[in-house]
């Protein structure tokens, strides 16, 4: 059987509740260093696509906001905290860097998830991606699965419009041993949750009304089952708290398509 030469990673950064609260600024830090495996040695990464969730409102809001990818063989010096300054710390790690313009997404009617590949702008900006070859720490001891190395993605907002802020909240207030913690009630002005949630979203709250805290686990999505119900996979580690703002915790997902 023939074997392709082109292989694909999917990556699923966690930008934390808290930080979705509030919205990024221009140069913000979007999520530090996430590790990704790859057959071990060299590869030529010949193109990317990001799948980025809206803004948390009704209508939604899309997310085609311009920002970057940084790629690096080591996580030793942290970037920051998400939606903070980026830490200015020299590092001969890096590997290279790729950048998304803002108008390389699918039109704004794809609101609930837009979709940006490299190269696909428009004008000035539609300049063909150049290969970037990745090279993993070689002289590091694997700690991945065997065959494979390892290399580290950050992301940076490249403007000053990515926002998450949701009012997607809680509407009741049930105990978490309950059966029924399982099927929460949500409200919002003009929210329809399907809109923002997806079977497999991971859940955590980004504001709390009191206790529980903010980045609290909710749990992970089973299905959205109507306009203002979502029903998780098991029961909530968390007590439900009415009011409280829930957020999928990756809400960027990054398609690395490679070539060897």
């Amino acid at each position: 059987m023939a074997t392709s030469k082109y292989f694909t990673v999917t990556v699923k950064p966690t930008i934390p509740a808290s930080a979705q609260h509030v919205a990024f600024s221009d140069s913000d830090l979007l999520f530090d260093w996430t590790a990704f495996e790859i057959p071990k040695g060299s590869a030529k990464l010949v193109n990317a696509t990001v799948l980025v969730r809206p803004k948390g409102n009704a209508a939604p809001t899309a997310n085609d906001n311009g920002f970057g990818l940084v790629f690096s063989s080591s996580n030793t010096q942290t970037l920051g905290a998400s939606n903070g300054n980026i830490t200015n710390v020299p590092s001969n790690d890096f590997l290279g860097a790729v950048e998304f313009a803002t108008n390389s997404y699918t039109p704004i009617t794809f609101n609930s998830t837009c979709v940006g590949t490299l190269g696909r702008g428009t004008g000035d900006t539609e300049i063909p991606m150049a290969p970037l070859v990745l090279t993993p720490n070689l002289n590091a001891l694997s700690t991945t699965t065997p065959g494979y190395d390892t290399i580290y993605l950050a992301g940076y907002c490249a403007s000053a419009n990515m926002d998450f802020t949701s009012i997607n909240a809680i509407a009741e207030d049930t105990d978490a041993e309950h059966v029924d913690s399982k099927v929460i009630t949500m409200d919002g002005s003009g929210m329809d949750v399907r809109e923002h949630f997806i079977a497999g979203d991971v859940v955590h709250i980004g504001t709390s009304v009191g206790t529980p805290a903010a980045d609290s686990l909710i749990g992970t999505v089973a299905s959205a089952d109507s306009a203002t119900q979502i029903t998780l996979e098991d029961v909530s580690p968390t007590a439900l708290v009415d009011g409280d703002i829930l957020y999928n915790i990756h809400p960027v997902r990054i398609i690395l398509q490679f070539e060897r």
